[in-house]
């Protein structure tokens, strides 16, 4: 656990991470307990055994109350957009937005409602709904989703035929 103190080191119960850990993310604040006193933290790393799905190392940032701190906040999509009944395809460019704010403020996640998404049509980090005190740091101009269409494939001369007509269809 690294922070506004001296790093501390101590070993975390694999199971009881796991039964907390499946429901908290990056902008999670946890109560630690070492030894006598709690400590709030943040998850900043950690390291999974790829084979036997055992988390190795973890990485707690000490939160301090009353300074801003920052991290990453995820976006969710939600809802079905009207341009994919369409035929497009949603493309969902941007998972989550760096913000920087006081611990007490941090939104678990941004939920983002892309029923009205039509075709062509892109929602970008500005558009977030900010709760007060939040300041996101990702580029505003930067893509989280947009609706796509789907691109077909032209034929070319050579391929369309034995070629007679394609000078006449260029012209028109």
């Amino acid at each position: 656990m690294y922070g506004h103190t001296e790093p501390v080191h101590f070993s975390v119960s694999s199971r009881d991470f796991f039964k907390t850990f499946s429901t908290i993310s990056e902008s999670t604040i946890v109560t630690l307990e070492v030894g006598s006193s709690q400590r709030d933290v943040l998850i900043k790393d950690y390291d999974e055994d790829i084979t036997t799905g055992t988390i190795v190392h973890l990485d707690f940032f000490e939160v301090e109350k009353g300074k801003k701190l920052r991290t990453h906040v995820a976006i969710e999509l939600t809802g079905s957009p009207v341009g994919v009944r369409l035929g497009g395809i949603l493309d969902n460019n941007l998972h989550q937005v760096e913000v920087e704010c006081l611990p007490k403020d941090i939104p678990e996640k941004f939920v983002i409602d892309v029923s009205g998404l039509d075709r062509d049509e892109s929602i970008h980090v500005s558009d977030l709904a900010l709760p007060e005190g939040v300041r996101v740091l990702t580029a505003p101009e930067q893509t989280i989703a947009s609706i796509v269409m789907p691109r077909a494939e032209v034929e070319s001369d050579d391929e369309a035929g034995d070629g007679e007509g394609a000078g006449e269809a260029s012209a028109e």
